[in-house]
Parts: structure tokens; C-alpha cells; sequence
């Protein structure tokens, strides 16, 4: 499948509109009207005669199934099994004496434990098999159904034929004569033949032709996936990347030794500088960050990615003061009272909630960070990003809007708790398809992360590369930490 480009998008009041919601008329189908929830469930007994029977057996023995049914009940306009059972007793027992008649009772079998005697009493004195477990007759079903699910598999699409044709001998669907050939070649050729390129697709587009006038069970399809879903275990299936086993202690060593030197030279040459000491606290602030990740091994962890984010915006913000500063008068002043005015506003409502427990904000260390250099009455609070600009503007104007949107962003999912991000590190996915394919919350750790200690390294290589063009660090020095050869990752 060609997926559509980012360009292909309409960006409208802030969303990119996908491109199938630019043709008009065009709208994904009501659950009840969907392959895969209201119309599999429906024809899933033309499913298991597929499997029971093998498919060149099955094609012949349905098209007598059809044909039949047809002349059962010739105002029938589908072959649902909610409409099949809506039949006289009479006329289900005809269909299902000539089902049994041609041996494929067991193929039928499976779906006793949903149609019990209570609910469909002919269905299941027919073809109720003492001889098979419940748990046989699920794991059937949970297997016809792993190969019906997707709507476009080989299974599926000769389910789909089948239901076609028994359609057309209603008479509710007019083909064209070319689709008539293809119909006609269907059942008679290999899903690898050439003409199944072009009649597989010309099927499932004629069998949604039935969505038109056919009314969905919907008492039916919630039976149905009620029953099958208490009745079978989730099989889980989860993500597991290899383990951050790699050693970087030279590298955070080599990477400490840097700091030192920044951090010599500041005090030594002029530790009354606004911008280096602006500079040298971001960065300082992201070596932290990451001796953090190294230190507690959170390579591969939802706390590491929260790590690369503040590695990026780091940088891109130094970045960003840099290319401003000829703009104010002191734009390293203002931008450290930008957030200790942050502070003073969070410092205000501790205050005013006056409680007294164990959080981790220590109001009276707040307090003297914001009263530091200028008493609070003095200082503003702005509520705005720094210079009216979010990050992703900033990242733009610097020439970084790339870094921005491939990583920033997909970090910034972990640090809001964005579903997506939710999806990845906290939820294992069910593989039975009785349970429609949910999701089951990982409480034991099962899911292991990628690691993202090659993209902070990035992050910092990058950081320490732009201060080097500020203030330069010995060549030497610096090329230890940059040429840090990182290994592939074992497995």
C-alpha cells in the first residue's frame, strides 16, 4: 500500500486533513457495515466451509448451498446467518440436512457454542457434535476468523464471492458484462492466476454493492462478539527491542571532561557574562539530563524519551538566543527573568493553597531562587512562550525544523501522556481476533522500548559542536566525545 504524503494533506484551522476525506460522499462505514465487526461475523459459516472443505471443494459445494437456499426462500436478499435463522424451522432444516447430506457437518459444528438451543434451536440440534470440546470448537472459530479479518485476504474475498453471488440470484444487483467474466472466471481459477489481479478487487467492490439495501442484525453481531469474546483468552503479543547493554563510560567520561573545561573557563575568563552563563546552564541542564539516563539505565524507557526532548529543545533554544540576541538590549537578562517569572507564578499559588504537605515544590527554596537578583514585587509573569514564539517557530527560524518534527514532536507524545505514546509503552496487543484485536494494559514491564541513547548523544554532539563554535573547545577534547564510536546494539 502507497501511503499518502504529508503534501497530500489539506492543513486546515491546524489539522492535516487525510486525503480520503477530500472526496466527497466519501465516509468510512458504520461499525454494523464493516467487513471486519457486522458483516464477517454474518458469513462466518461460508468461512468455516472454506476451511473445513478446502477451497476448490467449497466453491462447488456452496454454489448448490446457495442455490438452494435460494429456492428456499427466494425473497431472501443475503445469506447473513441472522437472516438464515429467521427462516421457518422447515426451511432452515432443508438447508441444513443438504449441509450435513454432503458430509460438512463439522464444519458447522463450531458454531454451536454461540448458537445454542435457546437462541437458534434448529442450528444446534443439527449440527451439535458431543464428541468436540467447547474449547475445540472456539479454537475453530478463532482460526477461520484470524483469516477473515483482514477484509482484503485470499479467505475473505472468496467469503465475499460467495455472499455476491448468492446476492445476484436475488436479483438486487445488475453487473456489467465484464464483471460478469470476471465473477464467472473466479471460482474456477488460483488466487495466483493472472485474472485474480483484476477479479479479487472487482469482488469485495460488488459485495459492498449489498450495503445498499441490506439491514445490519446489530441484536446479532453483539451476541455474537459477547459470546466469542468471554468464551476465548487473550493471546498477547508485545515489542520487545533489545536491552541498552552497550558501554558508554568513555564517552560520558570524555563528555564530563568537556563540561570541566566550559565550566573552567567560564569562571576564569569573565563569570560576570550573561550569555555564556545562559549558554553553559542550558547545556549543563541537558548533560544532566543525560548522565541521568546513563546513570539510572533508562535507555529504554519512557523517562529516556522525555530525555531527548529536552536535549532538542536545549538546543534549539541556545540556538535561537544566539540568532536574537542583536534584537534586545539583553536578551540572556530577559530571558532568565522570563522564567523566573514562570517560577514566581507557580511560587503565588503554592502560597494562596497554603497546605503544608510533602510535595516535592520546597516553597522556601522557590522562594529564594526567585528573589535571587531582583525582589519578586518587581518581576512579571509571562504566561506566553518566551518571545511569543513556541518551540516549533523557533526550531524554523534556526533552520532545525527537521530535528523538530522527527523528534520533538514524537518525544513530546511521552511527555503529555498523547495516546499514541500510551499505545506504545503501556498497552500489549491481543492477537485472538474473538477480541476484535484490543488492547490489555502492560502492568508487568513486558513491553522494552528502543533505546535513546544513540539520539542523545545526538542531541549532545550537536549541543556541544555549536558551543564550540562560540567558544571553542580544544580540538582534541572535542573529537573524542563527537568520534565516539557507537556499536550496533546486540540483536
Amino acid at each position: 500500500m502507497n501511503h499518502s504524503k504529508l503534501s497530500d494533506h489539506i492543513f486546515k484551522k491546524g489539522k492535516f486533513i487525510t486525503p480520503m476525506h477530500k472526496i466527497q460522499n466519501l465516509k468510512e462505514l458504520a461499525d454494523e457495515k464493516s467487513w471486519t465487526y457486522g458483516r464477517m461475523p454474518e458469513y462466518l459459516w461460508i468461512g468455516l466451509l472454506f476451511k473445513f472443505l478446502g477451497r476448490d471443494v467449497a466453491l462447488k459445494r456452496l454454489h448448490y448451498i446457495m442455490d438452494l437456499l435460494h429456492k428456499i426462500a427466494p425473497t431472501l436478499k443475503t445469506a447473513r446467518m441472522s437472516e438464515i435463522l429467521k427462516l421457518s424451522c422447515d426451511n432452515q432444516q432443508q438447508l441444513y440436512d443438504y449441509i450435513v447430506g454432503i458430509g460438512a457437518k463439522k464444519a458447522l459444528s463450531p458454531l454451536t457454542v454461540l448458537l445454542t438451543v435457546s437462541y437458534a434451536p434448529v442450528f444446534a440440534e443439527t449440527f451439535y457434535c458431543p464428541d468436540e470440546s467447547i474449547e475445540d470448537r472456539c479454537n475453530i472459530i478463532t482460526n477461520t476468523m484470524n483469516d477473515l479479518m483482514d477484509h482484503q485476504s485470499y479467505e475473505s474475498t472468496d467469503v465475499r464471492f460467495v455472499a455476491l453471488y448468492f446476492t445476484l440470484l436475488s436479483g438486487n444487483i445488475h453487473i456489467l458484462p465484464n464483471q460478469v467474466l470476471l465473477l464467472n472466471a473466479y471460482p474456477n481459477s488460483s488466487h495466483d492466476a493472472e485474472i485474480m489481479r483484476m477479479a479479487r478487487p472487482n469482488v469485495r467492490v460488488m459485495e459492498q454493492m449489498i450495503l445498499t439495501f441490506e439491514t445490519a442484525n446489530t441484536n446479532f453481531l453483539k451476541i455474537f462478539w459477547r459470546c466469542i469474546s468471554e468464551m476465548t483468552d487473550c493471546t498477547l503479543y508485545s515489542v520487545a527491542f533489545p536491552k541498552e547493554e552497550r558501554n558508554f563510560t568513555e564517552y560520558m567520561e570524555k563528555l564530563h571532561n568537556i563540561f570541566i573545561y566550559l565550566s573552567d573557563l567560564f569562571t576564569s575568563s569573565n563569570p560576570l557574562d550573561d550569555k555564556m552563563n545562559v549558554l553553559l546552564g542550558i547545556a549543563t541542564y541537558s548533560y544532566k539530563r543525560l548522565k541521568e539516563v546513563y546513570e539510572h539505565n533508562l535507555f529504554n524507557t519512557i523517562s529516556g524519551r522525555s530525555c531527548v526532548r529536552v536535549l532538542i529543545e536545549d538546543y534549539i533554544i541556545m540556538k535561537y538566543l544566539v540568532a536574537n540576541e542583536n534584537n534586545y538590549d539583553n536578551i540572556w537578562k530577559e530571558y532568565q527573568f522570563y522564567g523566573i517569572g514562570q517560577y514566581k507564578l507557580i511560587l503565588t499559588k503554592h502560597r494562596e493553597a497554603k497546605k503544608n504537605d510533602n510535595r516535592h515544590f520546597d516553597e522556601d527554596y522557590i522562594e529564594a531562587i526567585v528573589n535571587e537578583f531582583k525582589e519578586e514585587e518587581f518581576t512579571d509573569m509571562d504566561t506566553n512562550y518566551f518571545n511569543k514564539q513556541g518551540i516549533r517557530e523557533k526550531a524554523i527560524s534556526v533552520n532545525e525544523r527537521d530535528l523538530y518534527g522527527l523528534y520533538y514532536d514524537y518525544d513530546s507524545a511521552f511527555e503529555h501522556g498523547l495516546w499514541g505514546a500510551i499505545r506504545e509503552t503501556s498497552l500489549l496487543k491481543c492477537m485472538n481476533p474473538a477480541h476484535q484485536y484490543h488492547c490489555v494494559p502492560d502492568i508487568n514491564d513486558t513491553i522494552i522500548l528502543k533505546s535513546v541513547m544513540p539520539d542523545c548523544i545526538m542531541a549532545m554532539n550537536k549541543t556541544l559542536m555549536y558551543l564550540d563554535e562560540i567558544y571553542g573547545i580544544p580540538e582534541a577534547m572535542l573529537n573524542e566525545v563527537i568520534n565516539f564510536e557507537l556499536k550496533p546494539i546486540d540483536g
